[in-house]
């Protein structure tokens, strides 16, 4: 069965999307965002999961707070710590770097208490 990429880049698109980070008490910080992601994460095929893991990585180093920070707490949770310390290696390079790291902190703070393994 091949993999419908277009379709599975949109179901992750809209999962970092939605709900949006800070409209309402449940999401403050993206924690549903978090969750869903690494939840459809761990429902897919290894050709899927491979396909995610590429745009998370390729978001965990955004100028996009939100998106940045909830890819690094989705790495974290994934257990791809040498992808965590590359996005923290990116952030301190950019101008904004200590509020880049203390989101990227915020992140995996999240995936340690929201996702149970």
């Amino acid at each position: 069965m091949s993999v419908d990429r277009k379709l599975l880049e949109e179901d992750i698109l809209r999962l970092y999307r939605e709900p949006i980070v800070g409209a309402n008490y449940t999401n403050s910080y993206g924690e549903e965002n978090l969750v869903n992601l690494v939840t459809k994460y761990r429902s897919l095929s290894p050709e899927e999961m491979e396909i995610m893991q590429e745009w998370v990585i390729g978001y965990s180093q955004s100028p996009d707070l939100a998106s940045s920070f909830v890819s690094v707490g989705v790495l974290h949770a994934l257990g791809l710590s040498d992808r965590v310390e590359e996005a923290y290696v990116w952030a301190k390079s950019q101008d904004n770097s200590v509020q880049i790291t203390s989101h990227f902190d915020i992140g995996v703070s999240l995936a340690d208490h929201f996702i149970n393994d």
